[in-house]
């Protein structure tokens, strides 16, 4: 921000550090203008040594982000693709395998959020945001509803996750897409303040230079005030702009 008001900016942490440390960097940089934090999605599998998301270990980064009202982000595999998918098959070009690889982003984050969901941090930390960018929109539906049914079959509730999956998505995560046109058609199964239009720029999946094209592709037949949500409105209420 002292470049530029024009951009929102995200601080990479230094999470292989003391806790005092990455606490410090985030005080640091939220006073220099950051509105948020770059994370690995499980850093116990991308790092040897270190702690998965869920370990108490992390709960003074979570409190301190809370406090400072700035958000979790994962972008899209978040560090996880190689770990949490099929390997890749041989005799795959380079644009073969990078297409599977763009699309095994959305299946990082279908296995993330219950994860997220199930493990009682969004209960204990209920005003912290999660923003997973670049992770599509299509996928969130079937998951919520998943999630939703076995925390009634097997009585959740009583293990300290208190409140209905979808309810902690709708009033906790966001997610981000640039080219869906099904998944935006279920945009109140999701959660129409929860979603976020993006371009993907300078990704080879960009709708740039023909982002507008892609924004009237994308939400044909949705109504002005849905329309103005996904694609200011929200990010104006999670980032706190003017």
């Amino acid at each position: 921000r002292q470049v530029s008001e024009r951009f929102i900016p995200l601080a990479v942490i230094p999470f292989m550090s003391p806790m005092e440390t990455i606490v410090g960097e985030v005080e640091r940089a939220v006073n220099a203008g950051h509105m948020g934090i770059n994370m690995l999605g499980d850093p116990s599998v991308a790092v040897k040594g270190l702690r998965n998301l869920g370990d108490p270990f992390w709960e003074p980064l979570w409190d301190v982000c809370q406090q400072l009202r700035v958000g979790v982000h994962l972008h899209a595999s978040a560090g996880l693709a190689g770990k949490l998918s099929l390997p890749r098959w041989k005799g795959f070009s380079h644009r073969q395998a990078h297409c599977v690889s763009t699309l095994r982003n959305f299946c990082t984050a279908t296995q993330f959020v219950p994860y997220l969901i199930f493990s009682g941090m969004l209960d204990k930390f209920p005003r912290l945001n999660w923003v997973f960018a670049e992770t599509g929109l299509g996928w969130v539906s079937s998951v919520l509803e998943a999630c939703d049914c076995e925390w009634e079959k097997r009585h959740l509730w009583t293990e300290g996750i208190l409140t209905r999956p979808s309810d902690l998505f709708r009033r906790q995560i966001y997610v981000d897409f640039w080219f869906e046109t099904v998944g935006i058609q279920l945009r109140d199964c999701i959660g129409i303040d929860n979603i976020l239009w993006e371009s993907d720029f300078p990704h080879i999946t960009s709708t740039y230079p023909h982002s507008w094209d892609a924004v009237e592709h994308s939400l044909k037949g949705v109504s002005a005030s849905d329309r103005e949500k996904v694609l200011f409105g929200n990010a104006a209420r999670l980032y706190r702009l003017d």
